[in-house]
């Protein structure tokens, strides 16, 4: 059977022509080598229909091996090597990260992961050159020992390593960066502890002694936990680890049974803010533990009292042997504060009167120390007086101790006294006295009262805080008192005299040399005569006046009702005037002196009247 090569249409076998079209067909015979061929039609003789179909079919082989030679492109190890190689000396950490695979069991891959593997590279430069050319090794020799994803990594030293995982586009081998998992090593010596990392608690792998073997994890920063639970405590100890590569670290507990001596029994025991339930006993001292002992966890003592809340420091732990000391609080603080100046209060009024009843003022209790420590300083022939100046104290020393049920609050204390010790007979002259020491108060009736004092070697100024008094209304109290009076009108006469003789000596002297400040201390600052006095040397000088002192007798010394005196004296002098004359006068005078805390004083010259005059 054949077919006419120009219209298609079954021809007849021995026919030359064709029925259809009269084409002339030739036979030929077929060429023999050794066998028969086939004959093949000439591409002149294919129909427009098979010349597409063929057509058709060689543009889509021509395509196939385009598509497939741009795949095997894609996928090209090598090509995968050099685009790592070039991001990483980049430190192009978001393009790694898109490079860069895990082991299923590892976790997914983030940015810091990547950023701590290129961070460990940079700082180690030599072990990154290790690593590229390791990578490059295996992509050499990848056909003739690959390294799979089911293959045992776990003993690489590789950070990364190639792998062969599976097919891309069921087509070519799929090769991938994967960011290796290294073992990370705890070193403690404690046992039965749980690890935490990041937060999640994790089983130990492997433990060999003091080594735990909590996993293995891609390079990264982690935060590492080890927990340890006691009876009364949760213990725990931090680290933050660069893991890269094998990593071991130290995680020790530095744990002890820890001995707390106090200054209170019954102290309620916290440990880290959390009552543990424990009380100090009766010898003030108690055993905790075990607890870490590197200053990590605190330890603190708590009580409720009849004056308030005590309680100590909140303590680091960092030895085997502690001693915290109970305290109040500030608010509470300000009751002692207020029993030390009720006390110097008291005391000022009871030394201006010289009576101890002024002692018990306020309702303030008084002690048999504070009782006869006062009578010592009153009832001899030498006796204090004066006022408190100053207070200050050191509340933050300030220590609190129950002696037989009784609770005291000592605490360092520096005051100020304008005080004299009088004899009988004497002025009374007061001067500035400081003392520093350690009083002692006793809690009773709602209220600190001060019990006994004594003396300490040093006052911390920095820790100084003032109790403000009023000097003015002391001073006042003191110098208006009946004692102060009594005490004034006793001295002597003769005192009273020599004043009024050198003041009046002084008085000469100041009018000769033009200067008031000769005189000025010895007026009374609260009278007028400085006035007085300063505006007649002026006149005098103005004048060309000098004086000189031929005689002064105090003829009568006058004690009045307010403790102050009249004194009635007879004056001579020789006066030089401005033309070159000099005349000899004499006169009376009456002058006022009054008894003040800084001693006697010129009050004021009352009058004054000419006996006699004469020219020299």
């Amino acid at each position: 059977m054949k077919f006419c090569t120009s219209c298609g249409q079954k021809m007849e076998h021995n026919s030359p022509f064709c029925k259809g079209c009269g084409a002339k067909h030739e036979t030929k015979e077929p060429t023999r080598t050794g066998a028969s061929s086939a004959s093949m039609p000439s591409l002149s003789s294919l129909s427009k229909k098979t010349k597409i179909l063929i057509g058709s079919a060689l543009l889509v082989l021509i395509l196939c091996v385009s598509l497939y030679k741009v795949g095997e492109a894609y996928t090209d190890k090598a090509k995968l090597m050099e685009n790592f190689e070039e991001q990483l000396e980049k430190g192009n950490t978001d393009e790694l990260l898109s490079l860069l695979s895990t082991k299923e069991d590892s976790g997914e891959i983030k940015k810091k992961n990547v950023g701590a593997l290129v961070g460990f590279l940079k700082e180690n430069p030599d072990m990154e050159e290790t690593l590229i050319a390791h990578l490059k090794d295996n992509a050499r020799t990848f056909d003739e020992k690959a390294v799979t994803a089911s293959a045992d990594t776990s003993e690489t030293q590789q950070l990364v390593t190639l792998e062969k995982r599976g097919k891309k586009f069921f087509i070519y081998d799929n090769y991938e960066l994967v960011l290796q998992p290294f073992p990370m090593t705890i070193y403690t010596n404690y046992d039965d502890l749980t690890f935490y990392v990041d937060g999640k608690e994790v089983k130990p792998s492997s433990v060999d002694g003091d080594m735990v073997t909590i996993g293995s994890y891609i390079p990264g920063d982690y935060d590492v936990k080890a927990v340890l639970k006691s009876d009364f405590v949760q213990l725990e100890k931090k680290t933050e680890i660069n893991h890269v590569g094998p990593t071991g670290t130290d995680l020790m507990f530095d744990i002890d049974y820890v001995r707390v001596n106090t200054n209170v029994a019954g102290s309620s025991v916290f440990v880290n803010g959390k009552d543990t339930g424990m009380k100090v006993d009766k010898e003030k001292s108690i055993e905790i533990g075990p607890v870490l002992t590197d200053g990590s966890m605190t330890v603190q003592l708590k009580k409720d009292m009849p004056f308030g809340k005590i309680e100590s420091e909140d303590t680091p732990i960092d030895s085997s042997r502690l001693t915290l000391g109970l305290t109040l609080s500030d608010k509470d603080k300000e009751q002692v504060k207020e029993g030390l100046k009720r006390h110097f209060l008291n005391l000022s009024k009871a030394l201006a009167n010289q009576d101890g009843k002024f002692l018990k003022d306020d309702s303030n209790d008084v002690s048999e120390y504070v009782s006869s420590s006062f009578e010592d300083m009153t009832e001899s022939d030498w006796k204090t007086i004066g006022y408190i100046s100053s207070i200050e104290v050191d509340t933050d020393d300030l220590y609190l101790e129950d002696i037989e049920g009784r609770w005291y609050a000592s605490l360092p204390v520096r005051t100020s006294w304008m005080q004299d010790e009088v004899y009988s007979g004497d002025s009374v002259s007061l001067s500035e006295q400081s003392a520093e020491n350690s009083y002692s108060l006793t809690f009773n009736n709602d209220k600190w009262s001060v019990e006994s004092w004594g003396y300490i070697w040093s006052f911390d100024d920095e820790h100084a805080e003032e109790i403000k008094v009023d000097t003015t209304a002391l001073k006042k109290q003191l110098e208006s008192s009946s004692a102060f009076t009594n005490m004034n009108e006793e001295q002597a006469a003769g005192d009273v005299e020599s004043f009024v003789e050198s003041y009046i000596s002084s008085s000469v002297q100041a009018i000769n040399e033009r200067d008031y400040s000769m005189i000025a201390g010895d007026i009374d600052s609260s009278s007028e005569y400085s006035t007085t006095v300063s505006d007649y040397i002026d006149y005098l000088d103005k004048k060309g006046i000098t004086e000189d002192l031929v005689n002064v007798d105090v003829e009568k010394v006058e004690t009045l009702d307010d403790g102050s005196f009249y004194v009635y004296t007879f004056e001579e002098y020789n006066i030089h005037y401005d033309d070159g004359t000099s005349k000899y006068k004499s006169f009376d005078g009456k002058y006022k002196v009054t008894s003040t805390s800084s001693g006697l004083k010129m009050y004021d010259l009352v009058s004054t009247e000419e006996v006699e005059s004469k020219d020299l």
